[in-house]
């Protein structure tokens, strides 16, 4: 059996009424949540994240039990609006968000058991651009990245590092997380200007960026300088690139306009077009699972499952389950 869990929206912002555990072709369960439209699993422990994307702003955790939540285990106010991304840090000592109009990254103690204890930082950014959607700071994605510098112990981070994608201020910030919770910016990689950068993905000795306002892909190299840059589609009218994944040879971007994945082989300078494969409408999220990729399919209520041709790379539809308002598949 083939167990997701589904992050979407509720309420105002959606159809949906929480976490929606799917089992092969089927909804068996749905958890109920504000707009839980990010999940996030602790690294070592049966413990599951989930933002709540309001104007209030929290984080809320549950065990899991066979895959799925059952106990509840507790609630954090993130300090900002919105929230749309969450990570554990590698330790699993801490909880990060992003919280998206609010414009700020949040921290929480976590719990032997994982539960969300107090918050221990609220970094404010400031920085915004010039596109009408870039009228504040927005950070979008949090991401553990290995530090080159190394770190160990329980007064580091456990070597890494966080990067976190800021939609309004065309920036993707490296922050340290000290041991006691607290970020410390070390370094930023800038964006083109209205590009809104949104998630980053690093393979290799590169970092692919979507940009949901110019509709690309941003290749950053190991000094973190940009490289160069793709269309996220090849095909006409607006785009807003979302999420993008790879298996290391191949990368998949979720593109919203076109409603389609685009498939990118991976080459020493920038990714070379392969294809592209239409979805539902409004593809919010992508996830690999081995040789399927699941597409979560906001606006036409959907998510989709994908396999993927090993000689090709190029997914092909092979089912569709409806599942409301989803932004979020987490296999």
């Amino acid at each position: 059996m083939t167990r997701l869990l589904i992050g979407g929206y509720s309420g105002a912002k959606g159809k949906g009424a929480g976490i929606s555990v799917l089992d092969d072709d089927r909804v068996t369960a749905t958890i109920p949540a504000d707009s839980p439209s990010w999940l996030a699993r602790h690294p070592s422990l049966p413990v599951l994240y989930a933002v709540a994307e309001t104007d209030e702003g929290q984080v809320r955790a549950w065990r899991l039990e066979d895959g799925a939540p059952a106990e509840p285990l507790g609630t954090g106010d993130t300090g900002g609006a919105e929230p749309a991304h969450l990570t554990v840090d590698p330790s699993g000592r801490f909880l990060v968000t992003a919280n998206y109009t609010g414009g700020s990254i949040s921290v929480h103690r976590l719990g032997p058991d994982g539960s969300i204890g107090e918050r221990t930082d609220l970094v404010q950014h400031q920085v915004h651009g010039e596109h009408p959607r870039q009228d504040a700071a927005h950070p979008h994605m949090i991401l553990a990245v290995a530090d080159p510098a190394g770190g160990s112990g329980p007064s580091a981070s456990d070597g890494s590092r966080l990067l976190v994608t800021d939609l309004g201020g065309d920036a993707i910030y490296s922050y340290r997380l000290t041991g006691d919770g607290r970020l410390t910016q070390d370094g930023v990689m800038v964006a083109p200007r209205g590009s809104g950068p949104r998630h980053v993905l690093p393979v290799g000795n590169r970092y692919y960026v979507t940009a949901e306002l110019s509709g690309q892909v941003l290749v950053y190299d190991a000094g973190q300088q940009l490289a160069g840059t793709v269309p996220a589609s090849a095909k006409p009218g607006p785009n807003q690139p979302s999420e993008l994944v790879s298996d290391g040879r191949y990368l998949y971007v979720a593109n919203r306009g076109p409603n389609t994945v685009a498939v990118f082989e991976l080459q020493p300078d920038a990714p070379r077009y392969l294809a592209e494969v239409p979805t539902g409408d409004w593809p919010r999220h992508i996830a690999l699972d081995e040789e399927k990729l699941y597409v979560a399919n906001e606006r036409s209520h959907q998510v989709s499952c994908m396999v993927i041709d090993p000689d090709t790379g190029i997914p092909a539809q092979s089912l569709t389950i409806e599942v409301p308002s989803p932004t979020h598949v987490l296999p």
